[in-house]
């Protein structure tokens, strides 16, 4: 399980230096830790679904929208088409240092338009455990750090989810600090 004590600026810093080494990696090092990320959920996808089902229990116990619950429950077909997805972003381009405009304006005087990572990435979304592996996976790929908040709803999910991807993580050049979940709204977040 995923617990921190750190407050917001600490998890933001910690998440913006290892941001800063996934920014200078290789695609195929980012690729691999995609790669391992895939494989460290399927192999624990029953740790996964057990997390899921105690949040989706806990949702209609607290009589939620009908709704809200579906779009909370991960499926076992759910997860494997996410898992497919994670490996299927890993046999894209690299998204990084293309060029996207190449003008000459001026007698030396050349605008250039270069992919590059933005940083941190902060994403708030609701009860979706599947869109935490495809942010993750998307920030990872285009070598972003990212910091999670997902609905209180699917603690339990996210929780399992970025434990195992920091177990995986902790097996690439990727610093699992790169991927970071929030799971408190109290004041002293949100003023930040």
């Amino acid at each position: 399980m995923v617990t921190t004590s750190l407050s917001l600026p600490e998890i933001a810093r910690e998440t913006r230096q290892a941001s800063r080494q996934l920014a200078i990696l290789t695609n195929e090092e980012r690729n691999e830790a995609l790669e391992a990320i895939a494989e460290a959920l399927t192999a624990n996808a029953d740790k996964i679904l057990e997390a899921n089902i105690a949040d989706v229990q806990t949702a209609k116990a607290m009589e939620l929208s009908p709704a809200l619950c579906a779009r909370l429950e991960l499926s076992p077909g759910k997860l494997k088409t996410a898992i497919a997805g994670v490996r299927d972003l890993a046999k894209l381009a690299d998204p990084l240092a293309t060029i996207q405009i190449n003008r000459q304006l001026d007698q030396g005087l050349i605008l250039r338009r270069i992919t590059c990572p933005l940083g941190v990435l902060g994403v708030i979304f609701e009860a979706r455990p599947d869109a935490l592996i495809q942010i993750t996976s998307l920030a990872i790929k285009s070598g972003n750090g990212v910091i999670l908040k997902g609905g209180k709803e699917a603690l339990r999910s996210c929780q399992a989810l970025v434990t195992i991807i920091h177990q995986a993580l902790s097996q690439t050049k990727v610093n699992s600090a790169a991927v970071q979940l929030l799971t408190t709204r109290s004041k002293r977040v949100r003023n930040y």
